[in-house]
């Protein structure tokens, strides 16, 4: 493997795990890489620990939480100002395989338009279930899918193959390509970034490929869930699926978008909620429509429930 690629890493008040995930990348089967963290405002100590642990590595404070997509932003731009290749977005909730960055650089240099390159993921508690093996998404339905999600892993995704989207999940993006789109939309806040940076990658002519020979498990959700909670994961969702749609969709894509959005998605994950007897997150889903409406009359807001608020407040005293 002959490019530089920089590893940006989140951390937000989950400093061990983050530590995990940064000794799976240090023992891997290269050596052609730089890791950064990008500290998301965290107040539990793990900005000291992490520095105590790996003193080599640039931890890049932030004064608040920026959300996924603005944190994540802050990594691009360094890496970039680095004059990297490469630029690979890795959860802290993930564990890497040994030939993990190498197989996504390799899948990249293949294809000349291959601006984003996505790895086979696993759940981590159930180390042969998928749960990744490439995204698919149409306009005309409007909602993402994780292609093998829960599927025995038997061999069946093992050849590379152009996708619809990639999850930042564990993301390689060509840097030129980055340079060319732009960063994540950060009124996105997290939840959907990944998608649309997809979307705006394959309008401008890149490709976005599956890598299957690179590998990782996946805690799903485990950091967002402990600090912040499942309900704010289904506004945002809600709230920026939508807003996607503002931004990519013709009219037209959005008369079949919105009957199976309001049924296959909201309607049912409300009734699901319920059934749970999570009635916040049954919530969320109606707080997000509304959120997305505010958005249309104020673009420039990205109006957010207070918990997350009210903690980036906290943590930036």
């Amino acid at each position: 493997m002959s490019s530089r690629t920089v590893a940006i890493i989140l951390n937000w008040n989950s400093g061990e795990m983050t530590v995990e995930c940064i000794r799976c990348l240090l023992a891997m089967d290269s050596s052609d890489y730089e890791i950064v963290v990008v500290d998301n405002g965290s107040s539990d100590g793990s900005v000291e620990h992490l520095r105590q642990k790996f003193p080599e590595i640039p931890v890049l404070l932030q004064e608040r939480n920026l959300g996924s997509a603005g944190g994540s932003n802050v990594g691009m731009r360094y890496a970039l100002d680095k004059g990297a290749e490469f630029i690979l977005l890795l959860n802290n909730d993930t564990v890497v395989g040994k030939n993990f960055v190498r197989g996504l650089v390799e899948q990249a240099q293949a294809h000349r338009k291959a601006g984003m390159v996505s790895p086979k993921i696993y759940f981590w508690d159930s180390p042969n279930r998928l749960w990744w093996a490439g995204g698919a998404y149409s306009l005309w339905s409007g909602l993402p899918k994780h292609i093998g999600r829960k599927e025995k892993d038997t061999w069946q995704y093992e050849v590379p193959r152009q996708i619809e989207w990639a999850t930042s999940c564990a993301l390689l993006i060509r840097a030129a390509a980055l340079e060319a789109t732009g960063l994540f939309d950060s009124q996105l806040f997290g939840n959907g970034e990944d998608l649309d940076l997809s979307l705006r990658m394959k309008r401008a002519g890149y490709e976005i490929w599956y890598a299957p020979r690179a590998r990782l498990w996946h805690k799903e959700s485990l950091d967002f869930r402990k600090n912040v909670g499942e309900h704010i994961r289904k506004f945002t969702g809600t709230r920026n699926l939508l807003w996607i749609m503002h931004k990519h969709a013709r009219t037209v894509q959005w008369v079949s978008f919105l009957p199976n959005f309001l049924c296959r998605y909201v309607l049912f994950y409300i009734l699901l909620s319920f059934s749970r007897g999570d009635f916040r997150s049954a919530k969320a889903f109606l707080e997000g429509v509304w959120a997305f409406l505010r958005m249309r009359a104020h673009p420039a807001a990205s109006p957010l429930p207070s918990a997350p608020t009210e903690h980036a407040k906290r943590i930036s005293v």
